[in-house]
């Protein structure tokens, strides 16, 4: 599960994640640490609390991961103050910033308190990020918390599989209103949409146990013939068993399902009891274990984050609840959580399907679709299969008929890019109709029925272009962009992002932008004739790669100018002709699509969803791969054996 936790949080990961909120904010820069060790400040709203204890043994073990792998001494300073109380937890990040932490990652007792503090944390140069609970109006480099309208959604998707797609069920909420709660009571009834489900009531119980116990009983009499319940919290849970006797006596003998947020251990009791059916959790662990890690990459990598970080959440049956609980009591949540729902054959097929074979893009993606399958195998105790299947040509009439072979199969879950978005339709809907999930990579059908498309972000992909081309060639001179079809939304987005970026500089001129259609003599011919038009051209981006087909000498000018150190270029794609033109210095930054990914992350996506109902966003962010001359060789590496399982070394390392 580490790995999959690293693809929806920090890949995002995942990503995993989540509205499209990369690249709506400007890099922040990189952060230094003042001497050979890192010390980041975890600081809980309070101590003495089993869920933040949790979370502070994530970060210790992040602390020592990170340790052991970097070299680099990395500690986890876990403070707070015993009350959640807003005035000492202000007085706690203060206290941070006087020990000279080198970042700080906070649980907010109150928005707005926390504002004053984090920016202060920020104006002293110690970058802070928050998690479980946020501050958006300060100066944090992102939220890591769970997206609580999917946890609704996750929670319909387990009671519809326990009770079936009829019958009567009630909510039970706490505070009315409460933000988090009314997502996740969102979530649920758009979860439920469709189905012939009906919510004959949500009842409230202001976050009290007793009147959450009140509550439930009162409609289990108003509603004897109940066939389900979602527990938006677990409020009359810690009641303990006997509080709620009409409640137990329908989950025990009338075939009523329940469902509920959160997995503490006493909600773990109640599933094993028979009296829950199915959890959906927040990863508390994770809440320390990941902010360690992406602080970490911000201030050793620069790396950067959407405004809001999707943390992930366990899903838990009958069927793992064992594991989970095991996991609690040991504080050890490294391993993988077995599945809530295994294939009952002990096998998971997924049909992964290019546009065209015989491509080495997809090839690689292929690579990255057998190892996932081997990795998942191993972690998950079942036999996982990529079924690798396309035709010849990038032909959409050949793509619908190997997505109706791979549903004549009788495969379990189908990743596919998508030669025509249009023409995907029918054959995508077919296979949901027929009971198996789909989903898109590289390129979408949004109007079909896949349970979400795997991609690139375009706008960030050109604002990191921006900002490698500023490092190599300085915050003035003349730049020009060459693109392929103008007006293709891919393309038209990197150039957005490109253009942002570059604005900060007003030393910085784009003096022309050139199309090729995708064409690579004409790329040749448009990038030549600029250079010819603007001899004293400083920088291009090269929004594809096209001319870079034309191999060496064939841009003769172009060359010159590079070669020479007076002229700077980067370009999208990591290919490895790309990698070569770095390697011999004319290209100087790379922008790249993780093809490997692709495959590999479809697998860990699509196991997921079909195995743990976990709901995916429309979109999910397939992450970028950065390249200069500091990493190109390893990176060419990756490509010569295909294994891009090691973690590429920084662009710019300190």
């Amino acid at each position: 599960m580490k790995n999959f936790l690293k693809l929806v949080s920090v890949l995002v990961l995942v990503a995993i994640a989540l509205p499209p909120l990369s690249g709506s904010t400007a890099p922040a820069p990189v952060v230094s640490a003042q001497d050979d060790a890192i010390t980041i400040a975890w600081i809980p709203k309070s101590l003495n609390n089993p869920v933040f204890e949790l979370g502070r043994d994530g970060c210790m073990k992040a602390a020592e991961e990170l340790t052991a792998s970097t070299g680099q001494t990395v500690e986890c300073l876990y403070m707070g103050s015993v009350a959640s109380d807003m005035a000492e937890q202000a007085r706690v990040i203060e206290d941070a910033i006087s020990q000279g932490v080198d970042a700080i990652g906070v649980s907010c007792n109150d928005p707005d308190g926390c504002i004053d503090p984090i920016n202060s944390a920020i104006a002293a140069g110690i970058p802070v990020m928050t998690w479980d609970s946020d501050s958006p109006g300060s100066d944090r480099i992102t939220y890591l918390g769970v997206d609580n309208y999917t946890g609704g959604v996750a929670a319909a998707n387990l009671l519809i599989r326990e009770m079936g797609t009829s019958g009567q069920v009630a909510l039970l909420t706490g505070v009315p209103g409460a933000f988090n709660l009314e997502e996740r009571i969102r979530g649920f009834k758009d979860g439920v949409a469709g189905t012939d489900i009906e919510i004959v009531t949500t009842v409230a119980c202001n976050d009290d146990i007793n009147l959450g116990v009140q509550v439930v009983e009162e409609t289990m009499l108003a509603y004897p013939d109940l066939d389900g319940w979602f527990f938006v919290g677990l409020w009359p849970v810690f009641a303990g068993k006997g509080a709620m006797p009409l409640f137990e006596e329908a989950a025990l003998n009338n075939n009523m399902k329940a469902v509920a947020f959160d997995t503490l251990p006493v909600e773990l009791e109640w599933v094993q009891d028979g009296l829950l059916h199915g959890l959906v959790g927040q990863k508390y662990w994770g809440w320390g274990y990941d902010t360690m890690f992406m602080l970490y990459d911000h201030i050793v990598n620069g790396t950067t984050f959407a405004d809001w970080t999707d943390s992930g959440m366990d899903i838990v049956t009958i069927n793992n609840v064992d594991a989970m609980a095991e996991a609690w009591a040991t504080s050890d949540f490294t391993q993988p959580l077995p599945m809530a729902y295994p294939p009952e054959d002990g096998k998971f097929t997924l049909a992964w399907i290019p546009k065209s074979l015989n491509n080495p893009v997809f090839e690689l993606g292929r690579d990255g679709c057998m190892k996932a399958a081997e990795d998942a195998s191993a972690q998950f105790g079942i036999e996982v299969e990529c079924l690798y299947m396309g035709s010849v040509a990038s032909d959409m009439a050949e793509q619908a008929r190997v997505i109706e072979d791979a549903i004549s199969q009788g495969v379990d879950a189908i990743g596919v890019s998508c030669n025509d978005p249009d023409g995907c339709v029918d054959p995508i809907n077919s296979a949901v109709s027929a009971g198996i999930p789909t989903m898109t990579w590289d390129s979408d059908s949004p109007t079909s029925d896949r349970f979400t498309y795997l991609g690139v972000d375009n706008y960030t992909g050109g604002w990191a272009a921006g900002e490698l081309l500023v490092k190599a060639m300085g915050e003035e001179g003349k730049v020009a962009l060459l693109t392929g079809v103008p007006g293709a939304f891919n393309l038209e987005e990197r150039i957005r992002g490109f253009q942002d970026y570059v604005a900060q500089y007003p030393g910085i001129e784009i003096v022309t932008t050139v199309a090729c259609n995708d064409d690579i003599n004409l790329g040749v011919q448009v990038v030549e004739e600029t250079m010819l038009a603007y001899p004293d051209l400083d920088g291009w981006f090269f929004v594809g790669l096209w001319p870079v087909f034309a191999g060496r000498g064939a841009m003769p000018l172009f060359e010159e100018a590079a070669l020479s150190g007076e002229m700077k270029a980067v370009a999208f794609d990591t290919l490895p002709v790309e990698l070569e033109w770095v390697q011999d210095g004319l290209l100087h930054g790379l922008v790249g699509q993780k093809y490997w990914g692709w495959g590999y992350d479809t697998v860990f996506m699509a196991l997921n969803h079909a195995a743990n109902l976990y709901p995916y966003p429309d979109w999910t962010d397939s992450g970028m791969d950065i390249v200069t001359a500091n990493n190109v060789d390893a990176m060419a590496e990756a490509w010569a054996t295909s294994d891009f399982t090691q973690p590429l070394p920084p662009a710019f390392p300190e």
